[in-house]
C-alpha cells in the first residue's frame, strides 16, 4: 500500500510539471503572436562620405601624401583618387574606389590662371561629375593655402546641394602675405583700413555663405622666428564665417618657419578627424 501511494504521488508530481510545461508553452505563444512585428532597424552608416582636397598647386605629391596620412591616423586606409579639369570643361579621373571607401579622398585640380568665377563654376561642374562618377552625395572639403582662397569663393557661390558638410581651411592667406597689412602674431580680426581687396570682397559676399557648414580654420604658428604667412592672415577668415555659419572653429598649431611645415605636425589629423567626426 505505501508503494503504491509513493507511485501515485510521483505520478500526480510528474502530471503537474507536465501540465505547467504546457500551460508555459501556450502563454508564451500567445505572447510573441501579440508581440508588433519590428517596421525599423537602426544599423552602423555606410554612406560614402569623400574627403575633397582642394590644396595648393605648389604642394608637391609627398607633401599630399604626407597630409591625407596624418588625417588618417589610425582610421582604416582609404583610396586617394585624382579629378582634373581644364579651362575648357574636360573631366578626367585618375584612380578607382573600392567598394569599402566609405570616407575615401578625392583631390581636386583646376587650372591656374583663370578668374575666381571661372574656378567656382568648374569647380561645381567637377564635383557634380565626381558625384556621379564616384556614388556620393555629401562631402567635407578640405583646403591649404591658396585653395582656401578658392573654397572661399566657393561655398559662397554654390548651391546647398553641393555645399560641404565641413570645410577646412588650412595656412589660406585670407589677408596676403604683406608685413604692412597684418601683425605677425595677432589672433585677432583684421582692421578695415588693413584689409586687403580680395579679404575685403569675401567678406563683403559671406551673407550667401550656407549657414549649415561648419567650418574650421587651421592655422600655423612658427617656432622660430618669422614665417611665410602671418598669423593674423592666416585667421582672417574668421571675418567671412565666423559672422555667419552656426558652428565655427579655429585652432593654432606650431610649425617649422615654412608655409607647407604646417603638414607635419602630427597633430594636425587629429585636430581635422576630432571636428569632421
Amino acid at each position: 500500500m505505501k508503494a503504491t501511494t509513493k507511485q501515485v504521488l510521483t505520478g500526480a508530481a510528474w502530471l503537474a510539471i507536465l501540465l505547467a510545461m504546457i500551460g508555459g508553452i501556450m502563454l508564451w505563444q500567445h505572447q510573441v503572436h501579440k508581440a508588433k512585428p519590428v517596421t525599423n532597424v537602426t544599423v552602423t552608416s555606410t554612406e560614402r562620405i569623400p574627403m575633397v582636397l582642394l590644396l595648393d598647386n605648389r604642394l608637391t605629391h609627398n607633401q599630399v601624401q604626407q597630409l591625407t596620412t596624418n588625417i588618417q591616423n589610425s582610421s582604416a586606409t582609404q583610396t586617394l583618387v585624382t579629378a582634373k579639369i581644364t579651362a575648357t570643361g574636360a573631366v578626367t579621373f585618375k584612380g578607382q574606389l573600392l567598394n569599402s571607401d566609405n570616407r575615401p579622398y578625392i583631390q581636386v585640380q583646376l587650372p591656374q590662371n583663370v578668374s575666381s568665377t571661372l574656378q567656382t563654376q568648374l569647380l561645381k561642374q567637377l564635383l557634380t561629375a565626381a558625384q556621379q562618377q564616384f556614388k556620393f552625395r555629401q562631402f567635407n572639403l578640405v583646403s591649404y593655402g591658396r585653395g582656401g582662397i578658392i573654397a572661399t569663393n566657393y561655398v559662397a557661390h554654390t548651391t546647398t546641394s553641393l555645399s560641404p558638410q565641413h570645410l577646412v581651411l588650412m595656412a589660406t592667406p585670407f589677408n596676403g602675405t604683406s608685413r604692412k597689412n597684418n601683425s605677425r602674431r595677432k589672433t585677432t580680426p583684421v582692421a578695415t583700413k588693413s584689409q586687403t581687396t580680395t579679404l575685403a570682397k569675401m567678406i563683403a559676399q559671406r551673407h550667401t555663405i550656407d549657414t549649415k557648414i561648419q567650418v574650421l580654420i587651421i592655422a600655423g604658428k612658427a617656432i622660430k622666428a618669422d614665417q611665410p604667412l602671418p598669423l593674423q592672415s592666416a585667421l582672417a577668415g574668421q571675418s567671412i564665417f565666423k559672422p555667419v555659419v552656426k558652428v565655427y572653429r579655429q585652432k593654432v598649431l606650431r610649425s617649422w618657419p615654412i608655409q607647407s611645415g604646417l603638414l607635419n605636425n602630427h597633430q594636425i589629423g587629429n585636430t581635422i578627424q576630432t571636428f569632421i567626426n
